[in-house]
């Protein structure tokens, strides 16, 4: 029967037994139907009152065309069968985790100790995960991390109940775990996170955003955002992390030393300091800044300072006695609490050798200056020196330990000497072709040049020369003249970073204070050049100034010591030859040290390049995002300068970071460099380079794949932050949270908050009313039903023969 009714009703989706439910798709009112009712009647009867026939055969006539006339208002309606179904939709909760590196940092106060914020993230959300974890069960809680942008959190879930047996159910099981990874974002941006997980939730009930984080951000919720959480009523919830009160950091931002140095030298090392998130406002921390040697664990040399808001450069000079292989710690150590420890230390590798330098000494006469630095040279045990005087009034001279028979010609010879002292010597006794490769040598071999400067020959008859261009200033008209009065010299905050003019007995006393009071006598030179700072080249550094008593520029500075490098070399210029009185205040010590560290310098990086047979360099090592690097090689070897490279191939790496399988990789092209000499044409070029503009931030590493090049171990390494780098200001930012939860009306939570965090969202479940109908008016069934009453209808008419 059910098999024959279902056809007759032609029924596809819908089953009599499933609950459905007969409606109208165009129902009548109740009166209305009265009415129909009443005027089919009205019809009927007034139809069949006046016809001829039995009255009660004439009733039942009237009777089938009023239910006919019914039946046609009732399909006119449209009858139907309609199952309504209803389900709930859960509202969404979205949680974001902030997931930077910055959640690294220990200042979240946990009683008498600081943890990380990373730690006190983790300790709220296990501490509460019982309260988070029955949230899931009557809600869509979404864990989404965040840094530069929104991603999931991989979570899990409890098992299903064995009943569930479609996707829904599964995803409504309560949280089981989830796995908040690694805090490694380099950058944080709330506001493009925000816009991303309300786009995750769009045309989905939200009941609430929770945000757990120190705030820090690169950007803001942009006002379309905060309107779209406003008009929604979605309010925002902060769980802040880290310490409100700012916690100062010093960083160590950094550090770089000699590289190589003699032993019984003055090494110094350079450090740069800085205070992270400090401002003009911000008063000064004090520290202390520590060299230790790794291996001992012995304090090498020490100094207090105060950081402010501006980069501050402190150099710590230590003279080490054993040679070999070496790592000295620069560690900084803060008087107050500090925000990243990992930032307060950098090692350093250093190479001491124990073997003399070697200079040759050349000057043009027998003057004071001369005399006392040639004996210096030659009882100073670590120096090895030939000393000649070379002019046309005086015979050949020479006294040193290193006998030359001629003065060197090829670069070869000129590569014996670590450093070239030149002083008021005529260019005229050199050939054009020593003076050219005393050029390359200090350019492409690293070589060091001093000059001392003198009243007949240096420096105005060098600028016509080829050693012109080794000269830290440009050619002024007619002779540089000197004072016309005694001058003081006072040192420069570059001689300090250098580790040179450090003339006192010990660290704390870098500068003779005698050598800065003119009553002493010995402490004037009577005799000094009167440099125009405005003729010194681009790259030239003052080391030291002369500062003249009387006359002319009376209490101005002017350079008197300047250094500047020339290719992979340096040259210094002392423009004065009265070092000597320093004699008189301390004796030999004075004098020693200022011409001892010059010229130990100069070796420092001469020894530096001696043996090697290229140079890779990457210049600067710390760099931003875009901005140029210059790679460059130079090769010190003539087999490789003959092999006549036409350019070079090196590989550029960046350490894979947390979830990446691999390193990032790719390669340079250097191009050669320079003019092409004779010498180049004939055999190569020596030097090549280019321009690379880092895209990403990361530790990188630069090699050589350049065959005949790979195998000398060549390495550079650099040094690639963001601009905005997320431990650039690592203070904690609460007051966006709580002007974010505000202006939402969420609030800002504490840990006990996140326990009853469901009380605080509001509800905002819905209902949503499914219905599937199948209609009747179109059935066999309802032409049936016509049918049949027109059909007996006309029946009767003819038994009562009305036809």
């Amino acid at each position: 029967m059910n098999e024959l009714l279902l056809r007759l009703l032609d029924l596809d989706t819908l089953s009599l037994d499933s609950g459905a439910e007969f409606s109208f798709e165009r129902p009548l009112p109740p009166w209305a139907w009265a009415l129909v009712v009443a005027a089919a009647l009205s019809l009927a009867w007034w139809s069949y009152r006046r016809l001829t026939g039995s009255g009660a055969m004439r009733v039942v006539l009237a009777a089938l065309r009023a239910t006919l006339l019914v039946a046609l208002v009732v399909l006119i309606s449209g009858p139907r069968l309609v199952e309504r179904t209803e389900r709930v939709e859960r509202d969404w909760v979205l949680i974001l985790a902030d997931r930077s590196e910055s959640l690294i940092i220990e200042d979240a106060p946990t009683g008498a100790d600081r943890v990380s914020r990373e730690q006190q993230l983790r300790d709220a959300v296990r501490a509460n995960w019982q309260a988070l974890r029955a949230l899931s069960e009557t809600r869509e809680v979404v864990w989404l991390g965040f840094d530069a942008g929104a991603f999931d959190l991989r979570t899990t879930r409890d098992a299903p109940p064995p009943s569930a047996d479609d996707a829904g159910a599964a995803r409504s099981a309560p949280l089981a775990s989830v796995d908040l990874g690694q805090a490694a974002g380099r950058r944080t941006a709330l506001g493009a996170s925000l816009e991303q997980a309300l786009r995750r939730a769009a045309a989905r009930p939200l009941s609430g955003v929770v945000i757990l984080s120190d705030g820090r951000s690169i950007d803001e919720p942009s006002r379309a955002a905060m309107r779209q959480l406003q008009a929604e009523r979605v309010p925002i919830f902060a769980f802040p992390l880290g310490d409100a009160d700012a916690v100062g950091d010093l960083a160590i931002r950094s550090a770089q030393g000699p590289g190589v140095a003699f032993v019984n030298d003055l090494a110094p090392v350079t450090v740069q300091l800085e205070r992270l998130g400090a401002d003009a406002d911000t008063p000064p921390a004090s520290a202390t800044v520590r060299l230790t040697d790794t291996r001992t664990g012995i304090t090498l040399a020490e100094r207090r300072v105060e950081v402010g808001a501006d980069t501050l450069s402190v150099t710590l000079t230590h003279r080490p006695s054993d040679p070999g292989d070496t790592a000295w710690m620069v560690e900084l150590i803060p008087d107050a609490p500090d925000l990243i420890e990992a930032n307060n230390r950098q090692t350093l590798a250093l190479r001491l050798v124990d073997e003399p330098m070697r200079v040759l000494f050349i000057d043009g006469g027998p003057r004071w200056e001369q005399r006392y630095l040639k004996n210096l040279l030659i009882r100073e045990r670590s120096i090895l020196s030939s000393n000649l005087i070379l002019a046309p009034q005086y015979r050949y001279l020479q006294e040193g330990e290193i006998e030359v028979s001629r003065l060197p010609e090829s670069p070869e010879e000129w590569a014996r000497y670590d450093a070239i002292v030149l002083g008021d010597v005529s260019p005229g006794v050199f050939t054009q072709s020593q003076l050219l490769t005393l050029r390359d040598h200090i350019a492409q071999r690293g070589g060091g040049l001093l000059w001392i400067a003198g009243p007949a020959f240096t420096p105005g008859a060098w600028f016509s020369t080829p050693l012109a261009d080794l000269l830290p200033m440009a050619s002024a008209a007619g002779q540089i003249a000197p004072f016309s009065s005694d001058v003081l010299v006072e040192p420069s905050s570059t001689a300090e970073r250098l580790g040179v003019l450090r003339l006192g007995e010990n660290a704390d006393d870098p500068w003779p204070r005698e050598l800065s009071d003119p009553r002493t006598g010995w402490s004037t030179l009577r005799w000094a050049q009167r440099i125009d700072p405005a003729l010194l080249k681009p790259a030239a550094e003052p080391f030291a100034f002369a500062v003249p008593l009387a006359g002319p520029g009376a209490d101005e500075r002017f350079p008197l010591v300047v250094s500047m490098r020339y290719g992979a070399g340096r040259v210094v210029y002392v423009g004065a030859d009265e070092i000597w009185r320093w004699r008189f205040g301390r004796g030999e010590a004075l004098p020693e040290r200022f011409w001892l560290q010059m010229i130990r310098l100069l070796g420092r990086e001469s020894l530096a390049r001696s043996g090697q047979q290229a140079i890779l360099e990457a210049n600067p090592t710390r760099a931003v995002v875009d901005q140029p690097v210059r790679v460059a090689i130079t090769l010190l070897d003539q087999s490789l300068i003959d092999t006549g490279f036409g350019s070079v191939a090196v590989r550029l790496e960046r350490a894979a970071r947390p979830g990446e399988e691999s390193p990032t990789t790719f390669e340079l092209t250097l191009s050669p460099e320079g003019e092409p000499t004779s010498a180049s044409r004939s055999s190569g070029p020596r030097s090549f380079a280019t321009t690379w503009l880092p895209s990403e931030a990361g530790e990188w590493t630069v090699r050589p794949v350049e065959p005949g090049l790979v195998n000398l171990a060549l390495r550079a390494a650099v040094s690639v932050s963001l601009p905005d780098d997320e431990l650039r200001r690592p203070q904690v930012d609460h007051a966006l949270l709580a002007r974010l939860a505000d202006e939402t009306g969420g609030a800002i939570l504490t840990n006990d908050d996140l326990s009853r965090l469901a009380e605080l969202l509001p509800n905002r479940r819905e209902r949503l009313l499914s219905e599937r109908a199948e209609s009747l008016w179109d059935t066999p069934l309802a032409l049936l039903l016509i049918a049949a009453l027109l059909t007996f209808e006309w029946i009767g008419r003819r038994l009562i023969r009305l036809i």
